[in-house]
């Protein structure tokens, strides 16, 4: 990295820090904590002919699923789909919680 492009990072930095009120010292407490407990561990996928590696998110996992409340639906997206826990998780519910929504906001 140029030394331009770190000097801009660091003023940005500093710029956000000012505009939430965190000190130089809060932050230095955060990041002292932060190396107290081990990251979450991070995939890594090749990336391109020279071999690096790029770190990926792990997926985070799907919830365990109720049982169903027999021939109801157990849960319902605005277009309509259902599912009423039985069998395995429609894709329409796979996406939504893969892109973090949580599956009780689909609950009936």
């Amino acid at each position: 990295m140029d030394e331009r492009k770190r000097d801009s990072i660091i003023a940005y930095l500093r710029s956000r820090m000012a505009e939430f009120g965190i000190t130089e010292s809060a932050l230095a407490e955060a990041l002292a904590e932060a190396s107290e407990t081990p990251p979450p561990p991070m995939l890594t996928k090749a990336n391109g002919a020279n071999g690096a590696q790029k770190p990926k998110r792990a997926m985070p996992q799907l919830p365990v699923m109720p049982q169903s409340r027999g021939d109801q639906p157990v849960f319902r997206n605005a277009s309509g789909d259902t599912w009423d826990g039985v069998g395995d998780m429609p894709e329409w519910l796979k996406r939504a919680v893969h892109a973090g929504q949580d599956i009780e906001f689909y609950r009936v």
